[in-house]
């Protein structure tokens, strides 16, 4: 049986995503205009990092502020778990300072990664996300960085939860005052903008 595909248009879930992302988008752009950013010696750091802000707004908006927050849920349970492990990676890394065994230890490092997240009781698609926040934390930068990259990569994506879950909450507000006004009993139908 095929699945169903998806008809082209603009659903409100679409523009709840692309709201989220202009907020994280914003949010990402004052804190670097104003110079907002984690120096470790040469490198400076996004505090809230665009991408990775953007990325969990994506993935997290669903179509209730409940949905949104257990999918918000198990983001964060992901990240953190791919962030750990590729710290503890690093860490290694660090004091073993060879990319043979470094290439052996991305290779551990993902298998416990993707154990870790499914022991969690996540989508086996999310453990694979946390697969890809382990290799982007062990893989993006070089050297100690690479522990304050996954840091920050932790708190873009908490960010991004919130935000989600604050624009969710606010359209299921806003919906229902509008169901109430047009449809008089509580009749919400024709009124989803989907």
């Amino acid at each position: 049986m095929k699945p169903e595909l998806e008809k082209a248009g603009i659903s409100s879930l679409d523009v709840r995503i692309a709201v989220s992302i202009l907020i994280c988008c914003l949010t990402s752009t004052v804190l670097n205009a104003v110079g907002l950013k984690f120096t470790y010696g040469e490198m400076h750091l996004e505090i809230m990092q665009k991408m990775t802000a953007c990325i969990a707004c994506l993935l997290c908006c669903q179509d209730t502020t409940k949905a949104s927050g257990g999918a918000g849920k198990n983001r964060l349970i992901i990240t953190a778990i791919g962030g750990i492990v590729g710290i503890i990676v690093i860490f290694l890394d660090n004091w073993i300072d060879n990319v043979w065994i470094m290439a052996g230890m991305v290779t551990v490092g993902i298998l416990v990664t993707l154990f870790l997240c499914k022991a969690a009781k996540v989508p086996y698609i999310n453990a694979r996300i946390g697969g890809v926040t382990f290799i982007l934390v062990t893989s993006t930068l070089s050297g100690p960085a690479r522990i304050w990259y996954g840091v920050f990569r932790f708190v873009s994506t908490i960010y991004g939860v919130l935000i989600v879950l604050l624009v969710t909450w606010t359209y299921s507000k806003f919906a229902g005052r509008r169901t109430v006004k047009r449809g008089g009993n509580n009749n919400k139908e024709g009124l989803t903008l989907n």
